[in-house]
């Protein structure tokens, strides 16, 4: 009766996922360890990925508001040095362009443009046909524009094991060990699941099509066509970064947290690149401001803001 009523209910399921992987976004502090799902990757060579999001305008509690540009670019390469081992790193850079309007939070602009810079590394080796383990390393830069990249560093490692029983559920459960921008390191849970109830439908949770780097993220997709796929997913995002030296809290920490819930449609154009569409709205989001050494000086919270944009794909 169980796996009856997940089968019937994948939006479910997959809302419990993302409730389990969530916990891996504050060790992460910016986003994913993954940008691209490493099983698209040919066994030599590389995936690419490129995309553009609009956050519209959007009232910040006690006053001001704020609506954000963002740009991102993912690149993944993977090769198989020995007949069970795999090695896979992933380069991820993204542009966040905030603009802030009215007093409150907002008032001095508390922050412009923020990069990104994510590298990942990963071995996986294979035990037998169903089971492997993996470690990697984990290296991040996320300072404001301005700001010294030395003190954005964030940077850690991860560990875990992954089980696939058959050709339609891969399971994968493990821990990180990612150091905060003036915080203690953490030490959180990573969960993925890829699961397919039948050939037209896919249950992901963890790397999803077109997610931007997003730190946890779970969708429900519906291949309606060869070529067409449409699913529906939610995301969570976590950005802490390093402020510069002439922002209102002087090399300061600032963070962006939300929730997108969206609706995402995939062309494949062709075997080799893929375009993603998606709209929907951020929820659950919150701004953060902490001093040079850590201490939360102001959170506010604001409202629910439409967002949409589009992302390429392509092997190679």
């Amino acid at each position: 009766m169980q796996r009856y009523r997940l089968t019937r209910h994948p939006i479910a399921m997959v809302a419990l996922a993302v409730a389990l992987s969530s916990p891996v976004a504050p060790a992460l502090a910016q986003d994913s360890d993954e940008t691209l799902g490493e099983e698209i990757a040919p066994e030599a060579g590389f995936v690419g990925e490129a995309g553009y999001a609009f956050q519209g305008e959007s009232d910040i509690d006690g006053g001001g508001s704020l609506q954000v540009n963002r740009f991102d670019v993912g690149l993944l390469g993977r090769i198989d040095p020995a007949e069970k081992l795999r090695w896979s790193n992933s380069l991820f850079f993204s542009v966040n362009d905030y603009d802030f309007d009215g007093g409150g939070f907002a008032a001095a602009d508390p922050w412009d443009t923020i990069l990104t810079l994510r590298l990942t590394t990963r071995l996986r080796y294979e035990l037998n046909e169903r089971w492997g383990v993996f470690g990697g390393g984990v290296f991040m830069f996320a300072p404001e524009t301005g700001a010294d990249w030395g003190d954005s560093f964030t940077g850690g490692g991860l560990a875990g094991v992954d089980f696939q029983p058959n050709k339609s559920l891969f399971l994968s459960l493990g821990l990180a060990v990612i150091s905060q921008i003036e915080g203690d390191a953490r030490v959180t849970p990573q969960v993925a699941v890829k699961w397919v109830p039948h050939q037209q439908w896919t249950v992901r949770v963890g790397a999803v099509p077109a997610s931007g780097g997003a730190a946890a993220a779970g969708e429900v997709a519906y291949r309606v066509t060869d070529p067409l796929e449409i699913g529906l997913g939610l995301l969570f995002n976590q950005r802490r970064f390093r402020l510069d030296d002439s922002n209102p809290v002087p090399d300061g920490v600032g963070e962006d947290n939300n929730m997108p819930l969206r609706v995402r449609l995939g062309w494949d154009i062709t075997k080799q690149i893929a375009l993603h569409a998606f709209c929907g709205v951020a929820l659950a989001g919150q701004v953060q401001i902490d001093d040079r050494s850590g201490s939360k000086l102001r959170r506010e919270d604001y409202d629910p803001a439409p967002y949409v944009g589009a992302r390429f794909v392509g092997r190679f």
